[in-house]
């Protein structure tokens, strides 16, 4: 799938989990969710996010910009002994030597990821960002599942898993996937001003 599409899906998504909730809660929700949809593709230079982290938008860059990532997360927790901290170096550097679909698109990147973020959200009393963010993380792998290329859910083992029943990214389907999910979320937002 394309970056906007993972990126609509994480706002209709983000816009399903507010609906009914206090407007300051709301906005959490949906940004939470639509970075959700977008951590994944961390893995690639090009993606949204890396679009907006790395100076230069390669591979080299990529891999260097998540190491030096990791040894400051690992300075961090050599000063503060928090524990979040040496897993965020952990999968900084998971991040950096992973290739495209790998361990961001897999069981185990999931699970760290998720663990870091329930550890933060309970920290802060803010849980529905757990909820959030692993929302638009599940709803990423499940619509790059969904690709001929498959992800590697069982990553370290090289293996790519895709559905039985695949979307050609090329074929238009992502167009529609993205229209239908932009245009659910206007009207779940043309719902919350009225």
């Amino acid at each position: 799938m394309t970056g906007k599409t993972h990126v609509a899906i994480g706002v209709a998504a983000g816009l399903t989990l507010a609906y009914g909730e206090p407007i300051d809660k709301q906005l959490i929700i949906i940004t939470a969710s639509t970075l959700g949809s977008l951590i994944p593709d961390l893995d690639h230079p090009k993606s949204k996010l890396n679009q907006k982290l790395l100076l230069f938008k390669n591979e080299f860059f990529r891999i260097l910009f998540f190491i030096a990532l990791a040894i400051g997360f690992i300075y961090i927790y050599s000063t503060s002994k928090n524990t979040i901290f040496a897993l965020l170096s952990l999968l900084s550097l998971f991040i950096a030597i992973s290739s495209h679909r790998g361990f961001t698109h897999s069981i185990l990147g999931f699970l760290i990821f998720a663990y870091i973020i329930k550890t933060i959200s309970v920290q802060y009393n803010i849980e529905y960002l757990y909820q959030s963010v692993s929302i638009g993380y599940l709803l990423h792998l499940f619509a790059d599942f969904l690709t001929p290329q498959g992800i590697k859910l069982f990553y370290p083992l090289n293996i790519n898993i895709s559905a039985p029943i695949i979307i050609n990214p090329k074929s238009g389907i992502d167009e529609l996937i993205f229209i239908l999910a932009s245009t659910y979320s206007l009207l779940i937002l043309l719902k919350l001003i009225v």
